[in-house]
């Protein structure tokens, strides 16, 4: 084989590798261009409580009252006859499933308008048919994107999506999008609903700190760090010799800055995951993705002790403690990804 073809070869290695550690980001833009297309009913992501209870809409009735002046009655029929009005809203979840759809529906504004809504209201609540239950403040469900539903993508609600009607209200997580909506009361006080009792935040307004594709981003981009970090590592490493073809930039200090890189990016994004997830869902370790974040970040603190001791001195160890600690801590971080993307399209890993 001619120099040309060996230098070749390596480029295409080191490419090919490249492009295995970027595969996160890749599907990160994956999603991030799904949530742009209008998703096909039939495609539409379900999650509720429990199986979804069938509603016949000739004898559905939807109540408005609490602390109103008129308490109101919907029939199916003269529900859809309300004036209403088209939105193109994303349903994101907090397990991080999303997709897009055009609701149509009436504004909850005009409701709350029609009932007169008393002084001193503070919260509008969504009873469903299935005992589920959430509520939106006042001034959120005032806002004018934020309808009661009866139709998807041009077609009646399907069963499965809250038939006969659901909330949808663009700017909250997917728990503020009661299906099946019975009843409306307007309380005087801050109303607990069915998650929000079992320790999820009350408060779901959508930011891009609660948002999943900016945590999953910067995991990733952490993971391509931790990657070439462990490849320039294992380049003077007596451990292998399929990395010495690197070139002569890769070196230790090089090495130093990627393995410091993902160290302090990796706890910067745990402790801001813990944060916002304790805030939002009351605890950290409810899924394995949990579980393994938290093993991986313990894995850290030996990572970097011993490669500080490292980098003082050529240490000729073939299993070093440095490279079994940050070889398990890469596995472990490469299994917390591949089970977070996992946990967008399926719930079989929570563990209760």
């Amino acid at each position: 084989m001619s120099f040309m073809d060996r230098k070749s070869n390596v480029y295409l290695k080191y490419i090919g590798i490249l492009i295995l550690l970027c595969l996160p980001l890749i599907g990160i833009l994956g999603f991030t261009i799904n949530s742009f297309t209008i998703t096909p009913n039939d495609e539409f992501f379900v999650v509720s409580k429990g199986e979804a209870p069938y509603v016949p809409s000739d004898t559905w009735n939807l109540t408005i009252d609490g602390y109103v002046n008129n308490n109101l009655t919907f029939t199916y029929s003269n529900f859809t006859s309300q004036p209403s009005k088209e939105i193109v809203a994303t349903l994101h979840c907090v397990d991080g499933f999303s997709a897009t759809a055009l609701w149509k529906g009436v504004p909850i504004k005009n409701l709350l308008d029609l009932a007169q809504v008393q002084t001193g209201a503070v919260d509008v609540v969504f009873y469903a048919a299935d005992d589920y239950s959430s509520s939106l403040t006042i001034e959120e469900a005032s806002m004018d994107n934020v309808i009661l539903a009866y139709e998807m993508n041009h077609e009646a609600l399907p069963v499965e999506q809250g038939f006969p009607v659901r909330v949808v209200a663009p700017n909250q997580l997917g728990y503020k999008w009661v299906k099946w909506v019975v009843r409306i009361e307007i309380v005087n006080y801050d109303y607990i609903g069915y998650w929000e009792s079992r320790g999820w935040s009350d408060n779901a307004y959508r930011t891009v700190f609660t948002d999943w594709y900016l945590h999953a981003s910067l995991m990733s981009i952490s993971f391509l760090l931790g990657g070439i970090a462990l490849m320039s590592g294992l380049k003077t490493s007596p451990v292998t010799t399929f990395f010495n073809d690197l070139p002569k930039f890769v070196n230790k200090k090089f090495h130093i800055a990627f393995g410091i890189g993902f160290y302090l990016m990796s706890l910067s994004i745990f402790f801001y995951w813990v944060i916002s997830t304790i805030i939002n869902r009351g605890g950290i370790l409810y899924t394995i993705h949990g579980i393994t974040a938290l093993v991986s970040m313990i894995l850290i603190i030996p990572g970097a002790i011993t490669g500080l001791k490292k980098s003082k001195k050529r240490d000729l160890n073939k299993k070093s403690w440095h490279y079994k600690a940050n070889l398990y801590l890469f596995y472990i971080f490469l299994a917390t990804i591949l089970i977070g993307f996992s946990l967008t399209f399926i719930r079989w890993f929570y563990l209760y």
